[in-house]
């Protein structure tokens, strides 16, 4: 056994859960940052095939995929400049088309339900992105290099955003074979968000570290969503004072343009493509440089040339020409911070443009509107009041069922929580004719459960929302509107908001259902049938707090667990039960504060009960598994020390056989695992004995209320 096992395997006659099938270290200098991981949830195909080894790992695209379809004919090939640039217009031509051709195909194939998203890992180091892309039975391993002068990356968030196409818009032109005449809309847009630190000159030559450096964020594919509305921009832009305006990117669409009229002529864009080996030169210019030829390109051969490297990255059909797609260098539209970024998340509404959320040390969580070569900065989240210059700021904010909760906590200690749930019919009937509400559109419209906030003495550096039952879908949402109503003055347009209120979000929240496959039956009570939401607190020396169903008991149904004088939790008391119908209570992760910093913490059900466990990644390079046990809390079921901090902890199936794999990102590289599949093969057959069972008693049941009657119905199907 290796010191990287640690003790998850150590005991002796333990089932062990998980198999390290993968290790991907990371080049020798790069790392990866804290929040530079995430999973990437996408519909698009995948091309690549199956690797030959596990080492492989794809740097540049293959011939045929992405920009290499341009490849244009040996220079020899032509007998003249005329006829090598007809070839090169007719190499481009015929690699649109098939473009084209394969889009239809895939929105065909969408559009037909045939298509099972598949869950791809990603990383983003110094230099650029890794991508662990999930395929039937492998995973492919891209590496990205985005050309970034004296810039490193400090964190990422990926998403797809299916837009509806306007029935105004006029349809593309399938004769054309130019690149205006591909639609972007026909299927779902990429977007990678990324923040950057940008080195200051004397940083960058001498490697000293300078506090005077900047912030950077990148919104990648974001070419090809719809230009935000002058209606949207003026009722939420924000200056740069903190009024209302737009927040200029410092790429715009212009300069995209002049950009790209650049890279097609003979004056190279800037110094970085001739100090970077970049594999997209296409390949008219390796061919000409190694004849000694390169002088004798013309502006307009270069131009045909570059036809299929300059294709905006969502042009493609398939998810890795789009990965290899992405700009580089000055290319890439970007908007400077004026603070230290945190956090990404995103949130996606059907019918409004996606926003992008990164949490600053400036005690807000800031918020981007997206457009066609627009960056607009909206209403942010406003965290719990503090004066103090702040290291750090965590939110989450999810939709769980009817349910939206949204929390928020920096290093003053305080976390501040709010809770709704959709309105039901009858509710929806009655606020219509209530004048005090702005909007009568129901798809607004929530009532407020819980406002709360605490203040412990110790900083909360982790905020996280879950619900442990497997059955149910989540999804991120957040609502400035809440948070803005309940710190509202007493101005005659702001309305202060207490617990159940009803009020009107910012924008639709909608809600999540359940799987519809679940073996628990539903209870008579309505509170029931509403899924269970907790949230977790990760604090600083101490440890970690899991709050149970929050909508209903807040944040701190026993005060005397947490806070207090010493705010630590008392020995021996993992957990103090709730008071409302067996709901609420407040629960510590015993042994987690051991480990050190928590630096991340994921859900999922690993051992195919039902129930998720809590997956925690500390500082100290230590993996945690926690299950629910009735009676006793949450109790230490599993647990390995890696070499460097866990940065990002993920269950995901990655190679589509059905099981998801457990994948731990560190400081230096990316380790994957398999569960037990003999175990999980057990669990499987278990359940289905049991569902089999209860299918046999429930026909049975049917049989005794309904006899058949004569022999006609009996021979009925």
């Amino acid at each position: 056994m290796t010191a990287a096992q640690g003790k998850g395997d150590a005991k002796p006659g333990a089932v062990r859960r998980f198999r390290e099938v993968h290790y991907h270290r990371y080049p020798l200098g790069a790392r990866s940052n804290i929040h530079g991981a995430c999973l990437l949830r996408s519909l698009l195909p995948v091309r690549l095939p199956r690797p030959h080894t596990m080492q492989m790992i794809y740097t540049h695209p293959p011939p045929g995929v992405g920009y290499r379809r341009g490849m244009l004919p040996q220079w020899q090939e032509a007998r003249d400049q005329a006829a090598f640039v007809r070839l090169a217009q007719e190499h481009a031509s015929s690699a649109i088309r098939d473009i084209k051709d394969e889009r239809r195909r895939v929105a065909q194939w969408l559009a037909e339900d045939r298509a099972n998203a598949r869950t791809h890992v990603i990383v983003a180091t110094q230099l650029g992105l890794l991508f662990f892309i999930a395929g039937f039975g492998y995973w492919n391993v891209l590496d990205i290099n985005l050309g970034l002068k004296n810039e490193a990356c400090v964190g990422v968030k990926a998403f797809e955003v299916c837009i509806a196409k306007n029935a105004e818009e006029p349809d593309a032109n399938d004769t054309e074979d130019d690149i205006e005449s591909i639609d972007p809309h026909e299927l779902p847009i990429l977007i990678v968000a990324l923040t950057t630190y940008v080195k200051r000159s004397n940083e960058a030559k001498n490697g000293e570290y300078d506090e005077s450096g900047s912030y950077r964020l990148y919104a990648l594919g974001a070419d090809s969503l719809p230009p935000l509305s002058t209606e949207f921009i003026e009722k939420h832009a924000l200056r740069k004072d903190g009024s209302r305006d737009v927040a200029e990117p410092s790429h715009s669409a212009a300069a995209a343009a002049a950009a790209a009229a650049a890279r097609a002529s003979s004056q190279p864009v800037s110094s970085l493509f001739e100090a970077t080996a970049d594999p997209r030169r296409c390949a008219s210019e390796h061919m000409a440089e190694a004849n000694g030829e390169a002088e004798q390109l013309q502006p307009e051969q270069q131009t045909q040339s570059n036809m299929i490297r300059d294709l905006p990255l969502n042009s493609y059909a398939y998810l890795e020409e789009r990965l290899f797609s992405l700009p580089v260098g000055d290319s890439m539209h970007s908007l400077e911070l004026n603070y230290l970024p945190f956090r990404i998340s995103q949130d996606v509404v059907d019918g409004m443009p996606p926003v992008l959320l990164v949490a600053g040390n400036d005690n807000r969580v800031h918020r981007y509107a997206l457009g066609r070569g627009q960056i607009v900065e909206i209403e942010p989240l406003l965290c719990p009041k503090t004066d103090v210059p702040l290291t750090f700021t965590a939110f989450d904010a999810r939709v769980i069922g009817n349910y939206h909760v949204q929390v928020t906590a920096h290093q003053e200690f305080a976390v501040a929580l709010q809770a709704s749930r959709a309105l039901t019919e009858e509710e929806t009937r009655e606020a219509a004719n209530t004048p005090e509400l702005d909007s009568s559109d129901p798809a607004l419209l929530r009532r407020l459960l819980v406002a709360d906030e605490e203040v412990y003495d110790a900083a909360p550096v982790v905020l996280t929302i879950f619900t442990p039952d497997s059955a149910y879908i989540d999804r991120t949402a957040f609502d400035y509107a809440i948070t803005h109503r309940l710190s509202a003055s007493s101005a005659a347009n702001s309305r202060k908001l207490a617990a159940g209120d009803i009020y009107d979000a910012e924008w639709p929240i909608g809600t999540m259902k359940s799987y519809p496959l679940r073996g628990t039956e539903a209870t008579s009570a309505d509170s029931e049938q509403q899924p269970r939401v907790h949230v977790l607190v990760g604090f600083v020396g101490e440890e970690a707090v899991i709050y149970h169903d929050v909508p209903v008991a807040g944040l701190d149904p026993v005060p005397t667990l947490v806070g207090g004088v010493s705010g630590r939790v008392p020995e021996g008391a993992s957990h103090i039960s709730g008071r409302l119908r067996g709901r609420g209570g407040v629960f510590s992760l015993p042994g987690s504060a051991k480990e050190g910093l928590i630096t991340s913490v994921h859900f999922d059900d690993l051992d195919f009960d039902g129930g998720k466990e809590i997956i925690v990644g500390t500082v100290s390079g230590s993996v945690l598994i926690y299950k629910y046990v009735a009676e006793h809390g949450y109790v230490l079921v599993w647990k390995r020390r890696f070499p460097a901090p866990a940065y990002g902890i993920f269950s995901a199936d990655i190679n589509c056989d059905g099981a998801n794999e457990l994948v731990v990102v560190t400081l230096l590289g990316v380790h994957i695992m398999q569960p037990n599949l003999a175990q999980a093969r057990a669990k499987l057959l278990r359940q289905l004995v049991l569902a089999a069972e209860a299918l046999t008693e429930q026909d049975g049941t049917s049989e005794n209320a309904n006899p058949r009657e004569g022999s006609s119905s009996a021979e009925q199907p």
